[in-house]
């Protein structure tokens, strides 16, 4: 990855993703439940902002917030899960990828139609709050200072069952469990369908017609106890360049 997560004020508001050494900008936990299946528990992924999208009454998002999974490392984007905060009405849904070629900011787009009918928002599989450098240590600095930005960072955190997301893959002919190999993308847009806000991992403004992987828009490929597996390699997931994929076997109501 790249040497900052996201490069100093390429965008502004509560849809910009930050991120930098410790500070970590994005993250992925997994729960197995301590069932012997490989295809059930939680998944979950939390991304870093670098300020509240709105305040008032109290700090809340407004903005949709996407993770994009290249399941079959191809190089594309197979699915879409987002929480959209952007509208009138709060969703949290699995989306497939549009119908372009999802290989490159140009060419990816989320469908309209969510592919379930979606989670009802709760404290059991969604939560925004501020980063908390207090007792927990567990954002490292309450800003990050690397973005020029003085506002407080903030977490949006969101879980669901791996089931539906295997169940949506195997809908592309995709076959996944607990054990596959996995990338992804983030991103933050202004609406449900699309990607106009920031991107994960990039610097600067990206050139939209390169691919994912040439622009570093990708994480490394991992499992979903945060194992590198490509290339190979048996040793755990470090944090590299403000990216870090936290994987925990452990049982958590929500992140």
């Amino acid at each position: 990855m790249i040497g900052n997560y996201d490069k100093t004020g390429d965008q502004t508001g509560g849809g910009d993703m930050v991120g930098s050494g410790t500070d970590y900008g994005l993250f992925m936990t997994f729960d197995d439940s301590g069932s012997s299946s490989n295809t059930d528990g939680t998944i979950g992924f939390r991304i870093r902002l670098g300020e509240a999208g709105v305040t008032n009454p109290t700090p809340a998002l407004k903005a949709a917030a996407w993770i994009g999974i290249d399941a079959d490392l191809n190089g594309s984007v197979d699915v879409f899960i987002g929480v959209n905060f952007s509208g009138s009405s709060n969703t949290f849904a699995i989306y497939d990828a549009g119908t372009g070629a999802n290989n490159s900011p140009s060419t990816t787009t989320v469908s309209g139609t969510p592919y379930n009918l979606g989670y009802t928002i709760s404290p059991l599989n969604y939560n925004y709050r501020a980063v908390d450098s207090g007792a927990t240590k567990d954002g490292g600095n309450t800003n990050d200072a690397a973005t020029g930005n003085s506002k407080p960072d903030y977490y949006v955190s969101f879980m669901l069952p791996f089931a539906d997301v295997v169940g949506f893959l195997a809908t592309q002919a995709i076959n996944i469990n607990d054990q596959t190999p996995l990338r992804y993308i983030s991103a933050t847009s202004s609406s449900a369908n699309n990607l106009n806000g920031d991107y994960g991992g990039m610097d600067g403004s990206p050139n939209p017609a390169a691919t994912w992987a040439s622009l570093g828009g990708f994480s490394q490929i991992v499992n979903s106890s945060g194992t590198v597996v490509v290339p190979e390699s048996s040793t755990p997931l470090l944090a590299l360049a403000g990216f870090a994929l936290v994987a925990s076997r452990r049982k958590r109501a929500a992140l």
